[in-house]
């Protein structure tokens, strides 16, 4: 039975930016951000903003890739990130001294599983979170549970087919030319020779988006072919583009042709089928409060 009244706090771990939330998912009743800085730093501010508060459970979705197994020595770890001074951090410990409940997952698995429970999505029971911004990164909920196994879903680090005449060689540090290192913000802007910043100035019309459209729109027939998910929600920062929607969706049904005879996969279903978040880009923390929520609960 889940106990609705309680408030519970939420902590979105951003390579960028820490979300710290107190409510009842999926209504956030108190926010703050920090900048995502050293370790140290960073999680003493997030402690020290909620000693002021009163929550029953802690709801972490942090950024990865992380340690999910319970039996680990470093469960509650951000283990092998690229992102400077962050590896192998321990996420959980600075928190015990709550004594509350703490529910840990990937941002993205817990945004999918704020998206089953709260995303006016109907009966379903399977959900695909993808998050397009610095990185992108694949959250999934199946049966109602986050998918885990020797890790965590990195969907982002698929390697996609390369568009006809792209030369561009990608970003991505392991991979290079991943759905990551040729579509997050960092390799459209290398691509439009531009800063990040700068790529909200383009216009719908400029050749980056049909870049980004083509490797999304593939990792989004792969999601579909391997998963088979209810629904496939996209948020982050680059999707404010909101011509990619239509691009994605359009890509899509020309790469399955067919193969798949269901309603959502036809020309008047899909637009149901891969959709952006009502939530925009709160359903981190929306997922976070959840991930609180059940760790009260169990």
């Amino acid at each position: 039975r889940r106990l609705a009244t309680m408030t519970v706090a939420g902590i979105e771990a951003g390579g960028t930016t820490f979300v710290v939330a107190i409510g009842n998912a999926p209504n956030v009743v108190e926010r703050v951000e920090f900048d995502t800085e050293d370790p140290d730093v960073t999680l003493k501010k997030v402690t020290d903003w909620l000693k002021t508060r009163q929550f029953s459970a802690i709801g972490v979705a942090s950024f990865g890739p992380v340690d999910l197994d319970p039996k680990s020595g470093k469960y509650g770890w951000i283990t092998t990130t690229p992102k400077p001074r962050w590896g192998y951090t321990d996420m959980l410990t600075p928190l015990r001294d709550f004594n509350v409940p703490i529910g840990f997952d990937t941002d993205v698995n817990a945004a999918a599983l704020g998206e089953l429970r709260h995303g006016q999505h109907g009966n379903v029971s399977s959900v695909c979170y993808v998050t397009v911004g610095t990185g992108i990164g694949v959250g999934v909920v199946v049966d109602g549970r986050p998918l885990h196994g020797l890790l965590h879903p990195e969907g982002g680090h698929i390697i996609p087919p390369r568009m006809e005449g792209d030369l561009f060689v990608g970003v991505c540090p392991f991979h290079g030319s991943c759905v990551e290192g040729m579509a997050a913000s960092g390799a459209l802007a290398a691509r439009a020779k531009c800063s990040a910043a700068e790529l909200a100035a383009l216009g719908d019309e400029h050749e980056v988006w049909d870049a980004a459209a083509w490797y999304l729109g593939n990792l989004c027939v792969a999601i579909t072919t391997l998963l088979s998910p209810h629904k496939i929600v996209i948020s982050g920062g680059v999707l404010k583009r909101t011509c990619l929607f239509e691009k994605i969706r359009g890509l899509v049904l020309k790469l399955l042709n067919g193969y798949l005879q269901v309603p959502q996969l036809t020309p008047d279903g899909i637009g149901s089928y891969i959709i952006p978040s009502i939530h925009g880009n709160s359903a981190g923390i929306v997922g976070a409060l959840e991930l609180a929520h059940r760790a009260l609960n169990d």
